[in-house]
């Protein structure tokens, strides 16, 4: 019996090469993607040739800081600038999670049928351009 945790390798697969693509179709930067099942671990990653060293350990930071807290790092990184969560409150979960809560744009949920399957970070340009291209990838494989 083969059990799937959230996303499936299709899934994830589909959802990473349209992120390529629409990448590619923007002429953007060399990026990292990092897409998590719905249990927090990697279920596939990619760097593109290029891509800054510390892009790895960002993009996964944003997927998981939206498995963390169940919404999109956005969502998050703006109660921050708001003024609704202190800052001091995202420092304190990144340290919880021994580093790995990016509270930054570019997390972005992946559901199907209304449930959370997993989660894709994208980090090599700036965050609003990271999660352009999140769910834009999201949309293209047919997933919410």
């Amino acid at each position: 019996m083969i059990m799937t945790r959230g996303i499936t390798a299709k899934n994830a697969f589909d959802i990473l090469n349209a992120a390529i693509k629409a990448n590619q179709e923007r002429n953007g930067p060399a990026l990292a993607f990092v897409i998590l099942d719905n249990g927090g671990h990697v279920k596939l990653s990619h760097v593109q040739d290029g891509c800054a060293i510390a892009r790895y350990d960002i993009a996964l930071g944003k997927a998981y800081a939206s498995l963390a807290m169940g919404f999109n790092s956005r969502q998050f990184y703006n109660y921050v600038k708001q003024g609704t969560l202190p800052e001091m409150f995202a420092n304190s979960i990144n340290g919880a999670l021994n580093g790995k809560f990016i509270a930054l744009p570019g997390g972005v949920l992946i559901h199907s049928q209304g449930v959370a399957i997993g989660a894709i970070g994208i980090s090599g340009a700036s965050s609003d351009y990271d999660e352009e291209i999140a769910m834009k990838a999201i949309s293209l494989a047919k997933l919410e």
